[in-house]
């Protein structure tokens, strides 16, 4: 019989031979397989496409965060403030082209307040659809009504266009005496199709088929077309004293169509 010592000595080795066995089946040769099968850059073009393809997505995100602070500052600068802005309320749509077509006519008679060499009026449509019962008309209704109370409150518009279903809306609100007359008569207000210088109307833009300009005005021509009061927050400023008697200017134009001796 071996010594213990020995028995011991020849057990190890023989354990030993065994782990080696299974280090050189489980490490070396997977290690040889893993290192032979790796892709490692060997030129410059190969170092670009492989750095290209773990940061394309953090490039991509700062390019996009760069193009959307470079059109936010663009819109800043380059924004044309308006001469004059006009707010249309009424039950139904008005198509975009035929917005264009009502934007061109007030220019017409609109002057250059501010300076700049040309006349902008912006428009701002509201659309009051009281009988809409859809989940888009309930929230079309509630943006309408911000975006005329945001109007009104900065003194955005001082010349309204509106039919009566969108006044009964507003007057939940007590719209009562938010217009008055402008034109030493008792009169809030004038119907379109009464005021000559908006027959004068003209779809340069707006083609759907069978519409002409006799069938929209006979439509818009039951709005009625009023000038705001000078009431409220938005006239503690002077200057919104002083744009609504611009705008009353404006109003008298329309009335006895005197387009305005400015250039467009």
């Amino acid at each position: 019989a071996l010594p213990i010592s020995s028995a011991i000595q020849s057990i190890m080795e023989k354990k030993g031979l065994i782990l080696g066995w299974h280090q050189r089946y489980l490490l070396d040769d997977t290690e040889d397989t893993i290192h032979k099968n790796e892709i490692k850059p060997q030129t410059a073009a190969d170092k670009r496409k492989n750095w290209w393809d773990y940061h394309k997505v953090h490039v991509l995100l700062v390019a996009l965060a760069i193009a959307v602070v470079g059109y936010f500052i663009y819109s800043v600068t380059s924004k044309t403030e308006p001469d004059y802005t006009i707010t249309v309320m009424t039950q139904y749509t008005v198509p975009s082209d035929l917005q264009t077509d009502i934007q061109e006519l007030f220019e017409k008679y609109a002057d250059d307040r501010n300076g700049d060499g040309k006349t902008y009026v912006a428009m701002n449509f509201c659309r009051f659809n009281t009988s809409g019962t859809s989940e888009f008309e309930t929230s079309e209704l509630q943006a309408s009504f911000v975006k005329f109370a945001t109007d009104a409150s900065a003194g955005d518009s001082m010349i309204f266009a509106y039919d009566d279903a969108s006044y009964k809306y507003l007057d939940q609100d007590d719209l009562e005496g938010f217009f008055g007359p402008v034109d030493g008569t008792d009169n809030d207000y004038y119907l379109w199709k009464d005021i000559p210088a908006l027959n004068n109307l003209e779809l340069n833009h707006y083609n759907e088929e069978g519409a002409t300009k006799e069938s929209v005005l006979s439509v818009l021509g039951e709005l009625k077309v009023a000038v705001r009061t000078e009431d409220g927050a938005a006239f503690k400023k002077q200057e919104k004293i002083d744009y609504r008697n611009d705008s009353v200017k404006l109003y008298e134009r329309l009335l006895n169509d005197a387009p305005a001796n400015t250039e467009n």
